[in-house]
């Protein structure tokens, strides 16, 4: 999401190039509202995305979550390192946590809640250090990462999980 919006300036650098090559107003005038219909409809695009992930529950966050840990144990088990890369990614930009939710479980960790933020700022590093070395083609970084990342998670679900659960049974209940 914040990716669309970092395009705001390449749509100025490429209306700043077609004006420089093209001699006709009118010319200059299409490519203009060309570039602006396209950034328009990617910002249009991007917005149910955001919405989506506003929208999500801390649960269903740690599901996603979840899911890539899988997806990049199955990368490493069969040597696919993109795939060790995807997940690793989804896991350092995974959606945030809707801020009532956030709100309930600080009022409920109280003065733990600073050490349940740093573990998830250790998974979130983590993964961008698999990422980087999946990305390298360095299977043993990836792997030695993932390992830490893992304990990571068991740490934060071990002291945390249980209470983080409870406080938000309400949220989460259908």
């Amino acid at each position: 999401m914040a990716g669309g919006f970092a395009k705001d300036g390449a749509v100025q650098e490429r209306i700043d190039v077609a004006a420089a090559r093209t001699a006709s107003y009118g010319d200059i005038f299409m490519t203009i509202r060309r570039l602006f219909g396209l950034a328009s409809l990617t910002l249009l695009l991007a917005q149910p995305v955001a919405l989506a992930d506003e929208a999500l529950t801390l649960k269903e966050i740690m599901q996603g979550l979840r899911d890539s840990l899988v997806q990049m144990g199955d990368g490493l088990l069969g040597n696919d390192l993109e795939l060790v890369a995807q997940g690793a990614l989804s896991i350092a930009e995974h959606p945030k946590i809707p801020p009532e939710q956030v709100q309930l479980v600080a009022a409920a960790l109280g003065q733990e809640m600073p050490v349940f933020k740093q573990l998830d700022l250790l998974v979130h590093d983590l993964a961008l250090e698999v990422h980087a070395a999946a990305t390298a083609r360095d299977r043993r970084a990836a792997i030695d990462g993932y390992q830490r990342m893992i304990e990571g998670c068991f740490a934060c679900h071990e002291a945390y999980k249980d209470r983080v659960a409870a406080v938000l049974a309400d949220v989460t209940a259908d």
